[in-house]
Protein backbone atom coordinates (compact mmCIF):
# COMPACT_ATOMS: atom_id res chain seq x y z
CA UNK A 1 0.00 0.00 0.00
CA UNK A 2 2.87 2.42 0.50
CA UNK A 3 3.37 2.06 -3.05
CA UNK A 4 -0.14 2.74 -4.02
CA UNK A 5 0.24 5.91 -1.73
CA UNK A 6 3.15 7.06 -3.32
CA UNK A 7 1.94 6.57 -6.90
CA UNK A 8 -1.11 9.21 -5.86
CA UNK A 9 2.28 11.18 -4.66
CA UNK A 10 3.51 11.06 -8.14
CA UNK A 11 -0.06 11.95 -9.91
CA UNK A 12 0.48 15.18 -8.02
CA UNK A 13 3.42 15.85 -9.55
CA UNK A 14 6.02 15.10 -6.75
CA UNK A 15 8.85 12.55 -6.70
CA UNK A 16 8.99 8.91 -5.30
CA UNK A 17 11.60 8.93 -2.48
CA UNK A 18 12.41 6.04 -0.18
CA UNK A 19 11.48 8.40 2.96
CA UNK A 20 7.92 8.52 1.35
CA UNK A 21 7.30 4.82 0.53
CA UNK A 22 8.61 4.41 4.39
CA UNK A 23 6.74 6.42 5.74
CA UNK A 24 3.62 5.57 3.91
CA UNK A 25 4.02 2.20 4.83
CA UNK A 26 5.27 2.97 8.48
CA UNK A 27 2.06 5.16 9.05
CA UNK A 28 -0.30 2.20 7.41
CA UNK A 29 1.30 -0.12 9.50
CA UNK A 30 0.89 1.52 12.80
CA UNK A 31 -2.52 2.38 11.93
CA UNK A 32 -3.42 -1.28 12.12
CA UNK A 33 -1.12 -2.47 14.65
CA UNK A 34 -3.53 0.01 16.70
CA UNK A 35 -6.75 -1.05 15.27
CA UNK A 36 -6.40 -4.64 15.73
CA UNK A 37 -6.08 -4.64 19.54
CA UNK A 38 -8.97 -2.67 20.04
CA UNK A 39 -10.87 -4.80 18.01
CA UNK A 40 -9.52 -7.93 19.92
CA UNK A 41 -10.53 -6.38 23.45
CA UNK A 42 -13.84 -5.47 22.30
CA UNK A 43 -14.71 -8.75 20.30
CA UNK A 44 -16.39 -7.23 17.51
CA UNK A 45 -15.44 -5.11 14.44
CA UNK A 46 -16.39 -1.52 14.43
CA UNK A 47 -15.39 1.70 12.45
CA UNK A 48 -14.89 3.79 15.52
CA UNK A 49 -12.09 1.81 16.05
CA UNK A 50 -10.75 2.98 12.42
CA UNK A 51 -11.56 6.07 13.21
CA UNK A 52 -9.53 6.50 16.75
CA UNK A 53 -6.62 4.99 15.14
CA UNK A 54 -6.77 7.25 12.48
CA UNK A 55 -7.12 10.74 14.21
CA UNK A 56 -4.69 8.96 16.90
CA UNK A 57 -1.87 8.60 14.27
CA UNK A 58 -2.64 11.85 12.43
CA UNK A 59 -2.90 14.19 15.63
CA UNK A 60 0.75 12.50 16.55
CA UNK A 61 1.90 12.76 13.19
CA UNK A 62 0.78 16.46 12.47
CA UNK A 63 1.77 17.89 16.32
CA UNK A 64 5.33 16.39 15.73
CA UNK A 65 5.61 17.86 12.11
CA UNK A 66 6.00 14.41 10.25
CA UNK A 67 2.18 14.67 8.15
CA UNK A 68 0.77 17.50 7.10
CA UNK A 69 -3.33 17.85 7.11
CA UNK A 70 -4.81 16.93 3.94
CA UNK A 71 -7.79 18.75 2.58
CA UNK A 72 -7.62 21.86 5.14
CA UNK A 73 -6.70 25.46 3.43
CA UNK A 74 -3.50 26.70 6.08
CA UNK A 75 -5.38 29.60 6.32
CA UNK A 76 -8.17 28.00 7.84
CA UNK A 77 -6.09 27.38 11.30
CA UNK A 78 -5.40 31.33 11.12
CA UNK A 79 -9.16 32.46 10.77
CA UNK A 80 -10.31 29.87 13.36
CA UNK A 81 -7.69 30.36 16.42
CA UNK A 82 -9.76 27.89 18.66
CA UNK A 83 -8.52 25.06 16.29
CA UNK A 84 -5.70 23.51 16.84
CA UNK A 85 -3.68 21.75 13.71
CA UNK A 86 -3.50 18.53 15.98
CA UNK A 87 -7.47 18.93 16.60
CA UNK A 88 -8.22 19.00 12.99
CA UNK A 89 -5.56 16.39 12.01
CA UNK A 90 -7.51 13.99 14.57
CA UNK A 91 -10.89 15.28 12.71
CA UNK A 92 -9.49 14.62 9.31
CA UNK A 93 -7.55 11.39 9.59
CA UNK A 94 -10.01 10.15 12.02
CA UNK A 95 -12.65 10.90 9.29
CA UNK A 96 -10.87 9.16 6.62
CA UNK A 97 -10.64 6.39 8.90
CA UNK A 98 -14.03 6.39 9.34
CA UNK A 99 -14.96 6.71 6.15
CA UNK A 100 -12.88 3.78 4.60
CA UNK A 101 -14.24 1.38 7.23
CA UNK A 102 -17.75 2.14 6.22
CA UNK A 103 -17.28 1.73 2.92
CA UNK A 104 -15.70 -1.85 3.60
CA UNK A 105 -18.70 -2.61 5.37
CA UNK A 106 -17.84 -2.63 9.00
CA UNK A 107 -20.68 -1.58 11.12
CA UNK A 108 -20.60 1.53 13.63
Amino acid sequence: MGGVFSAFDVAMGQRITPKSVGSYMAFIYTYNAMQCPMEEIHGRKSALHNALSGGIIGFIGVTNNRIGIPFIDPNTLYRYPFVSPGMAAFAVYGGLGLGLAMIGGKPL
